[in-house]
């Protein structure tokens, strides 16, 4: 695939989970992604499988009660399938920090 084209399926991505699209993400993951989420809290930590990052989704929702949104604010892609997203997470009217 082409740069613009990776970037388009994160971009869609970044859309389906911020919109609940499971259908789209259903997609868009492999059943064997494994999502690594850095820090000490009790959601950090390697989550294997597209089940359990979903459920990983799943308890970022309930803990803002549904408000939490994954703000891309830099893509960066190449022809190779390497694509570097950088977001920020908000919460309800809260914007959280860090860059991820």
């Amino acid at each position: 695939m082409t740069a613009d084209e990776n970037a388009a399926i994160i971009r869609r991505g970044y859309a389906a989970f911020n919109s609940g699209d499971m259908n789209t993400l259903n997609e868009l993951f492999d059943e064997n992604t494994v999502w690594h989420t850095p820090g000490r809290s009790s959601l950090a930590g390697d989550h294997q499988g597209r089940e359990a990052t979903f459920a990983y989704f799943g308890q970022l929702g309930q803990g803002t009660g549904g408000s939490f949104r994954a703000e891309l604010q830099q893509l960066l892609a190449d022809d190779d399938d390497c694509v570097v997203g950088i977001h920020r997470n908000t919460a309800g009217a809260r914007r959280q920090a860090p860059r991820w």
